[in-house]
């Protein structure tokens, strides 16, 4: 009988280890912050079958795409995308690379944690998700909004001052 329980203690107590080591080998993916012109925008949802009518529609639509198993990384699509002068550039299922000057209105930001499918060609980088793109956005357009942004903050904080003052 204790032969028994000291077999089946040693079995448990193997598949918990092997079942840590499981969680242990499984790899964060970074996202990067940019490069070669374009900076980070967000994960954002993919748009095909999200309605009837929309079923070849993409989040990047009307752009270019390149499908590179075993060796798409962010760089990889950033330079593709690059070479098109392409406002947007998104990472897809590892191995999808999208390019668009538009993003569609019915794709929607969600959490970074949503874009956790490493890219083939580095395992390390983060290439989007299942139906998800780790989307990158032209650094000129990321300034350009920021600064609108502030513009808009600033005038209306001046028109408030400028109201007080008279």
């Amino acid at each position: 009988m204790m032969k028994l329980f000291t077999l089946l203690f040693s079995s448990l107590l193997g598949l918990l280890v092997a079942a840590q080591n499981d969680d242990n080998t499984q790899k964060q993916v970074t996202i990067l912050a940019g490069g070669q012109g374009y900076a980070y925008h967000g994960c954002y949802t993919e748009t095909t079958d999200l309605f009837v009518n929309t079923t070849s529609r993409r989040a990047l639509d009307g752009g270019s795409n390149s499908v590179q198993p075993d060796i798409m990384t962010v760089e990889k699509c950033w330079e593709f995308c690059g070479k098109g002068s392409y406002k947007y550039a998104g990472l897809e299922y590892s191995r999808e690379c999208w390019c668009s000057q538009t993003l569609s209105t019915l794709s929607t930001k969600v959490s970074d944690k949503e874009c956790d499918l490493p890219c083939d060609g580095n395992s390390t980088q983060s290439c989007g998700g299942s139906l998800k793109l780790t989307l990158y956005i032209t650094s000129a357009a990321a300034s350009l909004a920021g600064g609108l942004s502030l513009l808009v903050t600033f005038g209306a904080v001046g028109m408030m001052v400028f109201a007080s003052v008279f």
